[in-house]
Order: structure tokens, then C-alpha cells, then sequence
């Protein structure tokens, strides 16, 4: 090799000894982090009030005589999308959502009415709790409620059961729902579990910006420095085996020696989970985000909730006390959701009538071929909810399949008791499910209904990631005492280890 090439690779390997050494200080505590919660996540995910759950709890609607017709509340809102029936503090009220914000509408008057006064929050847990429950004062931000699709929610009250689970609710005080539940046990687990995984911490994740891009930088330099600890392991290895007798490793110091076998044994999976870490992030970065265009979900719907709620006969809404009903339009035709609060789903139409599986398909392919004129549907198929797609996705077990017969068509996802578009897989998005979702998590095809073994098998290399992750963090930490040491009487006191080791061709070891 010419000597400029030779000077010029020296320097390139040199470059990137400092940044692994360097910036491997500044985020070896982050890796280790990472990997300890990462199987804290495994067994405690962040707490959640599935749908089911929350219409358990929910009381059931009343509905007087003189309902008010649905049109006129979805007509008091600018832009309304949606529209749900709810028990509110006692009365019936429409909650219209739209524009990212939430009204709730006196189903019977069509006043606007104000957010819940503390006094109604505590009948609401003593109801659900008994006497001995308890309310805060309204507020904004909670560590469990800081996620941004709460925001048109807010404010919240937070009702305590005081029982021996410590158990917590939180109700929206616009809509009067009940959207999200924690226990003492889930609460204390998510510390050194999502919270510290997500970097979800409230002060940072009430702002969705500035968490989306302060997360993304994070993972993308820590990302940076796997792949450069990759390059530097492999290029260790191949200089070691060129020694007599050859050797894995040539270090001899036990720190390094730990950190370099590991680093590559460990190595593939760090970097994959890395980056199918910072990959969730990606929020349409790079992958598509699954979502139709505001044409296609214009014309899918076929006309504004405000036309469609003139088809809806109010007298017919409540034919059983169920504690929500929600209008969804396909085709311009409603379809009424009764949820129960034994997890059943009634589906109606505008008159009452029940709308059957059969006569349900129709109107979703229907409404397909409204939106994507230029391919046909092929067919609706119940989706297995153990799915890698499905659960990357977070599908309801309601959930179909419709295959667009033309090239290069996006299969289609639907909730099968609403008719809500749930997904838009085109190759980006099936792409992004597996390089992430599947990666990351471990959920793919034989795994995905093993959860014992699946942890397992995540636990081992996890396990290993964050060993690897201690001795860079005792190598991190030996290097910046041998500095301090150095800086102060200028004097070197001892010889600091090296996070990368020696330039190969070196005689230091």
C-alpha cells in the first residue's frame, strides 16, 4: 500500500478511535440503561386502560326521551371528525373530537358544557371506589398521561381508590372518560422501565418536538458509536490473528479484554437493537407512516360527519344501557358502535337496524373502492391478532385485511366492528414492521405466541449487551480519572486505559 494511502487510513482509524473512546464515555450509561430497562419491558409494559377495560368501568348511558339529535352537536363544533355517546357526571353527552380538541355537548339541551367541576370527579371514584376514594385537582401533566394522544383530554383529575393495590384512574375533565389506570406495582416497575427506556420524563415529553428530536439525536449518535466500536473490534481481531500465535483478542488489561470479547460476541445484536431502536423513532422520517392521504380518507369516508349524522335517528340510538356509542361514515353510510361494558360490539345503523358481518363488508369495500378508485379489492380476511403486523401496529382483534388487487397497492387494515381505517401497508410500512417492530421486540412468526420463550431468548443477549456496557463504563470511568489525574500537576500518574486500545502495529498492549 503507497505511504499516503497508509497515512491516510492511520488517521481515518485514529479519527475514529477518539470518537468511540470519547463519545463512548459520554453514552456508556446510556447503553447500559437501555439494555437493563429494555428487560424491565419485557415483563412490565407502560400501564394502559384498554378499550375493553375502560367500558367495564365507564357507567352506562340513559337516555332520556328527548335526546337530542347527533347532527345538531357535530354541528356546534368547527370541523368536528368524530363523534362518541357518553354517560358525563350523570347526563348523556355527545363528545365531539375534532381540529385536536375535545367538546362535550348536553345531549339533551346541546349546551356546551364546562370541564368537570372537582366535586363530579369525586362522585365519579367514589362510584367506581366507594367512599374511601379520593380526587386531586385538575391538572395538565401527568408522568402516565404525558403521552401526546391524551392532549385533547386535558385537564385530567386523578381518582385513588386507596386500596391496597393503589390502584389510580384518570379522567379527562372535557369528555368525562375514563383514560388510563396504573397501580402502585405497574408504577414502580416503569421507572426503571419505560420511563428511563423512552427517556419519558414529563418535563421533556409533554413537549412532543423537542422529545421526538432530542430522542432521535440521542439514539442516532449512540447508534454512531456501536458502529464504530464494530469496526474497531473487527479491526483488533484481524490484527490479533496475525500475531504468533494468533489471538481473538491482544489485549491483556482485563477491562479491555472483557470489552473487546464481548463487543464481539455481543456486537451484532447491540447494533441491531440500536437500531431498530432508533428506528422507532423514525416517525416518517425514513418509512412511511401508514396513514391514507386526506383525499383518500376524505372520500373513504364519502362526506363530512356533519351530513352523515343527518341519517342517524336519535330516538333509536340507546335501544340498552351500554356505556358508549360511536359513529363512524363509510360510503357516506353511518355505522353505529355499541360497546358494552361485557367487551360485546353491537353495530347499527342510522335507523337501529343491525348491521351483520356480510352487510358490514360491503360497506367497507364500499368505501375501499371510493378511496382507491384505481385498484380492486380482492377480498376482506379476519387478521391473526398474534401478527407481527398486527401487533407492531396495535390492531384490535377486530381487525381485516384488504388485499388491493394492482401493483404496487397497499394492503388496507380495518377495524371490522367500526369500519375505521386503522392502516395503510404499503412496502414501506411492512418493511418498517419487521426492521423495527420485529427486531426490537422479538415478535415474529413462531415467537410471537411463546412469550416464555421469546423472553428468554431477548433476555441472554440483553444480558450480554449490558455487561458489555458495564466495562465500557469502567473503562470510561478509568480514563477520565487518568485525565483528571494528568490535568492536575501535569504529570502522568499512571497510564490510562484505552476504550478502543492500541493502533494495530503499535507495541502498546
Amino acid at each position: 500500500m503507497p505511504a499516503s494511502e497508509t497515512r491516510l487510513s492511520q488517521r481515518l482509524l485514529a479519527m475514529l478511535v477518539w470518537f468511540h473512546r470519547w463519545i463512548g464515555i459520554a453514552t456508556c450509561l446510556i447503553f447500559a440503561a437501555w439494555f437493563a430497562s429494555g428487560a424491565v419491558m419485557l415483563f412490565q409494559p407502560f400501564p394502559s386502560l384498554p378499550h375493553a377495560a375502560q367500558m367495564a368501568l365507564q357507567a352506562p348511558i340513559t337516555a332520556p326521551a328527548d335526546l337530542m339529535a347527533p347532527a345538531r352537536a357535530a354541528a356546534t363544533v368547527s370541523g368536528a371528525e368524530t363523534l362518541r355517546l357518553v354517560q358525563r357526571a350523570g347526563r348523556p353527552a355527545y363528545v365531539v373530537e375534532g381540529g385536536g380538541a375535545v367538546q362535550a355537548i348536553d345531549a339533551r339541551t346541546g349546551a356546551l358544557l364546562p370541564p368537570l367541576s372537582r366535586a363530579q370527579a369525586l362522585a365519579e371514584a367514589r362510584r367506581l371506589f366507594g367512599p374511601t376514594a379520593s380526587t386531586t385537582a385538575p391538572f395538565e401533566h401527568d408522568q402516565w398521561v404525558v403521552h401526546n394522544r391524551f392532549d385533547p383530554a386535558r385537564p385530567f383529575y386523578r381518582l385513588d381508590a386507596n386500596d391496597a393495590q393503589g390502584t389510580q384512574l384518570y379522567l379527562s375533565a372535557r369528555s368525562g372518560e375514563l383514560l388510563q389506570r396504573t397501580s402502585r406495582s405497574t408504577r414502580a416497575w416503569n421507572w426503571p422501565g419505560a420511563v428511563l427506556h423512552w427517556v419519558y420524563v414529563t418535563p421533556l415529553r409533554k413537549d412532543w418536538r423537542a422529545w421526538d428530536a432530542s430522542v432521535w439525536w440521542l439514539s442516532l449518535v449512540c447508534m454512531l458509536v456501536a458502529i464504530a466500536g464494530m469496526v474497531l473490534g473487527i479491526v483488533r481481531m484481524v490484527a490479533a490473528r496475525r500475531l504468533h500465535p494468533p489471538r481473538i483478542s491482544f489485549f491483556r488489561r482485563r477491562w479491555l479484554r472483557w470489552h473487546h470479547l464481548l463487543g464481539l460476541g455481543a456486537g451484532v445484536f447491540v447494533l441491531g437493537w440500536i437500531f431498530s431502536g432508533w428506528l422507532s423513532m423514525d416517525h416518517g422520517r425514513l418509512f412511511s407512516r401508514g396513514t391514507p392521504t386526506g383525499a383518500q380518507a376524505q372520500a373513504y369516508a364519502g362526506c363530512s360527519l356533519a351530513q352523515l349524522l343527518r341519517q342517524v335517528d336519535a330516538t333509536r340510538l340507546v335501544a340498552r344501557p351500554v356505556p358508549e356509542i360511536s359513529v363512524t361514515p363509510l360510503a357516506c353510510r353511518p355505522v353505529l358502535t355499541r360497546s358494552a361494558a361485557d367487551g360485546s360490539v353491537e353495530r347499527v345503523d342510522g335507523a337501529g337496524r343491525r348491521i351483520d358481518d356480510a352487510t358490514m363488508r360491503t360497506l367497507v369495500l364500499r368505501a375501499v373502492a371510493a378511496g382507491w378508485p384505481q385498484a380492486s379489492a380482492a377480498g376482506v380476511q379476519p387478521v391473526d391478532p398474534d401478527a407481527t403486523y398486527a401487533l407492531a401496529e396495535g390492531w384490535p382483534r377486530s381487525a381485516w385485511r384488504i388485499a388491493l388487487a394492482a401493483p404496487a397497492a397497499p394492503d388496507l387494515y380495518v377495524d371490522g366492528n367500526s369500519g375505521r381505517l386503522l392502516t395503510v401497508m404499503d412496502s414501506s410500512r411492512a418493511a418498517y414492521a419487521w426492521v423495527y417492530y420485529a427486531l426490537h421486540t422479538g415478535n415474529v412468526p413462531g415467537l410471537s405466541t411463546r412469550p416464555t420463550l421469546r423472553r428468554l431468548l431477548l433476555l441472554l443477549p440483553l444480558a450480554a449487551g449490558f455487561l458489555f456496557s458495564v466495562t465500557g463504563v469502567v473503562l470510561g470511568w478509568r480514563r477520565l480519572r487518568a485525565t483528571a489525574f494528568r490535568s492536575s500537576d501535569g504529570r502522568v500518574r499512571g497510564r490510562a486505559p484505552s476504550a478502543a486500545g492500541p493502533v494495530p502495529g503499535s507495541k502498546r498492549r
